[in-house]
């Protein structure tokens, strides 16, 4: 028995269009890096009846590779945007039967020293595809290892599909392997895997249905800068906008495209924060980047909440007005293309472009210019300083554009609506750094007068939805679009009380920093 390989891996995953394979292969950049070697590789992968290595995070596979089997552990490290690192335990064993004798039991919290977890190991699901490989080398220093994998996952009487490209750093930063996949864009329609083959398989064989994905606390401590703390907030928002990708391409519900649009307004506040310690000639291309998806999914969202939230209840108030099913068709038909229009844009090379450059950006040391307003000494500063004074301008802001509260105009409390939603995302992204039960008090209280605010702008936003139904009109449609303005007003004039005691209550609150 032959211990093949303990190490740590580096590789970003991309799936392939299936028309798109061989084209792929086809690429100069891959076409003239030689001859490339094609192989049939069949895995099986292990667990415990309970899936105790799945629940650790790890993966226990046997692959036929030619004549030998080659069995492999691989758990630990993190999934960024496609990156996925992790320790990678092999060893050649003598048939299709697990050895734990020769896992490093450490490597992996001592799960491997457990003879029942041993003895329970059985065949949970299988992989079967055709590897074609080839190394690339973009410079001297610079290596790549490039898979296409084309076949299937299998469990059961189930399955689901694979095409993807592997490129594994072999020598060289992470950012070569998103330079790479950007030059293959170029060409070739890519899109960002965060999910291993194994973290695939799982899914299938427990049936998963797949779900939105909200937003996940972003772990950051007390000893931490601000580059670390930037780079962990637009990672943890790149993670959420691509978790609800799969979903909102194929349109089963409306949530996936309500927390992407989240993600990005995330993402913007993280930019909008720290934009005095950033590169300004980079941040400002991101920006841009990030507002234009925006823009892009924006529509969508509206014509979401006005068919789902708005509509229902003026149907069930006013069901016998003629024109307001007329409304409601007119208003499924506009839903129903400017979703169209979102999942065009998710679709783009733009998108994924962006999802390459930014995490490609983020991978590496921040370069500034001569004209920056920062340098990279405002990169180290701790944290701590930074959110505090970061979170009372947001704080100040935001109870400056409260005052005179009832006094406000329309254009006024959207101002406010802002200021209150920049500070809840602020507030939200540095939460660990203060107690858990004063933040969360705080984010209780911005959460509800965010809502608030949010159902009140509905009447602006419904306005603008009427003007763009058409100019189909008639007194049904006329007495109808009336029906709609006159409701959403009295909506947001009814929530003023609720909005003055959400507003009092977040005055009092008690500042964490």
């Amino acid at each position: 028995m032959t211990t093949v390989r303990t190490d740590s891996e580096t590789e970003l995953k991309l799936l392939v269009p299936p028309g798109a394979s061989r084209r792929l292969g086809a690429h100069p950049l891959l076409k003239g890096a030689g001859r490339p070697t094609t192989k049939k590789l069949y895995s099986v992968y292990l667990d415990t009846p309970d899936l105790d290595l799945c629940r650790q995070g790890v993966a226990f596979r046997l692959r036929k590779d030619g004549v030998r089997w080659v069995q492999a552990v691989k758990g630990g490290g993190e999934v960024k945007s496609g990156l996925h690192r992790r320790v990678e335990l092999e060893a050649e064993v003598a048939g299709p039967a697990p050895d734990c004798s020769v896992i490093d039991s450490e490597a992996f919290s001592g799960l491997f020293s457990s003879p029942r977890l041993c003895a329970q190991l059985r065949p949970v699901f299988s992989t079967q595809f055709s590897r074609t490989s080839r190394i690339v080398s973009l410079t001297p220093d610079v290596t790549v290892e490039v898979c296409i994998d084309r076949g299937m996952i299998k469990c059961g009487d189930s399955i689901e599909p694979i095409c993807e490209l592997e490129l594994e750093l072999k020598s060289g930063a992470p950012r070569h392997l998103y330079e790479l996949a950007l030059q293959l864009l170029d060409s070739v329609p890519l899109r960002i895997e965060n999910r291993s083959k194994a973290e695939r398989g799982y899914a299938l064989l427990r049936g998963e249905s797949p779900a939105p994905v909200k937003a996940q606390a972003v772990a950051l401590d007390t000893g931490m800068s601000v580059n670390d703390a930037f780079k962990a907030i637009v990672w943890a928002s790149l993670n959420h906008l691509q978790a609800n990708e799969h979903g909102m391409l194929d349109g089963r519900d409306p949530e996936y495209l309500h927390q992407m649009r989240v993600a990005l307004r995330r993402m913007r506040s993280a930019f909008s924060t720290f934009s005095g310690a950033l590169p300004q000639e980079e941040a400002a291309l991101f920006v841009a980047e990030i507002k234009w998806l925006a823009r892009a999914l924006g529509p969508a969202r509206d014509w979401d909440v006005f068919m789902t939230e708005t509509l229902p209840p003026i149907l069930r108030d006013f069901g016998g007005q003629a024109g307001l099913a007329e409304l409601s068709k007119q208003g499924a038909r506009a839903r129903t293309a400017a979703r169209r229009r979102a999942q065009n844009a998710i679709a783009s090379v733009r998108y994924q472009r962006l999802n390459l450059m930014l995490p490609a950006w983020l991978v590496a040391e921040f370069r500034f210019n001569p004209g920056d307003e920062a340098g990279p000494d405002a990169l180290r500063v701790p944290a701590p300083s930074f959110a505090g004074a970061a979170l009372e301008r947001s704080f100040a802001r935001a109870r400056k554009r409260g005052r005179k509260l009832r006094q406000l105009s329309a254009a006024e409390l959207h101002l406010l609506r802002i200021a209150v939603k920049k500070l809840r995302y602020v507030a939200d992204s540095f939460a660990t750094l203060y107690d858990e039960k004063c933040i969360a008090r705080m984010l209780a209280r911005l959460a509800r007068l965010q809502n608030i605010l949010g159902a009140m702008n509905d009447a602006a936003t419904v306005a603008g939805l009427m003007k763009r139904l058409g100019a189909k009109s008639g007194k049904d449609m006329s007495e109808a679009r009336g029906i709609v303005l006159g409701w959403t007003k009295g909506r947001a004039e009814a929530l003023k009380y609720e909005f003055y005691s959400a507003w009092k209550a977040f005055r009092d609150c008690e500042k964490c920093w």
